[in-house]
């Protein structure tokens, strides 16, 4: 054994710990790292007030007020407004508005785009196939006017004859063809565009759209007899 020998110190049953750091101190220590992220966040969102928009706009037209079916449209009808141009369809009345003496196909709100495809023209057969043309038809039964809608799809009838001279008959002249605008829904709407006077015995006026084909004998189908429809699915 050794004469000097090294005695084994007890150890201590406690581990030591290391004092946890308040809030003041903490923010005293990183202060400057808050300061610098602080002063780079405000020079981002500066950035951001003061960048040019890049986003590419287009002036476009809408409606002034609530426009009815129908309406009789005029240049003091609409105003201009600055919009995406990602959000504008092709169609829409970016430069100069529609001909004055154009009519409304659909109601148009307050604030609303004008496209071509709520004019009563050539828009009106936009989807429609190659070769469609639009027929105006004028309906013998004026209340059978009030009843159907455009978007809707009818059977054209015709039926000739008066039950003496000639018998009476009735031939399908189109099938499934849509409505693309009502003279009755402008008369709703305190409008009365191309519409008869009432108690005239005249029916009211619808346009649908056909083929070139049926043309021809739907156009003269009111000269021949009286011309009705019939709501169908399509």
């Amino acid at each position: 054994m050794p004469l000097f020998s090294r005695r084994a110190l007890p150890r201590s049953s406690r581990t030591a710990t290391v004092p946890r750091r308040t809030w003041p101190e903490l923010l005293a220590k990183y202060r400057r790292h808050l300061a610098a992220a602080l002063a780079m966040l405000s020079l981002a969102l500066c950035l951001a007030v003061l960048a040019p928009d890049t986003v590419e706009r287009i002036e476009v037209l809408v409606a002034k007020r609530d426009l009815p079916v129908g309406t009789l449209l005029r240049a003091d009808d609409f105003a201009t407004r600055s919009v995406p141009r990602s959000l504008v369809p092709e169609g829409s009345y970016a430069g100069s508005p529609p001909v004055d003496g154009s009519r409304l196909a659909i109601p148009v709100l307050a604030g609303t785009p004008v496209f071509d495809t709520m004019v009563i023209g050539p828009g009106l057969l936009a989807g429609l196939g190659s070769g469609s043309v639009a027929v105006p038809l004028r309906l013998d039964d004026e209340q059978t006017a009030t009843l159907v809608r455009a978007g809707q799809m009818v059977d054209v009838v015709l039926t000739e004859g008066n039950g003496y001279e000639k018998p009476i008959t009735s031939k399908v002249l189109a099938r499934a063809v849509p409505i693309l605008w009502t003279a009755t829904q402008g008369q709703e709407a305190g409008q009365t565009p191309w519409s008869a006077a009432s108690g005239s015995g005249q029916g009211g006026l619808i346009v649908v759209g056909s083929g070139a084909a049926s043309a021809q004998a739907l156009s003269t189908a009111a000269q021949r007899g009286k011309v009705s429809v019939v709501l169908v699915i399509p």
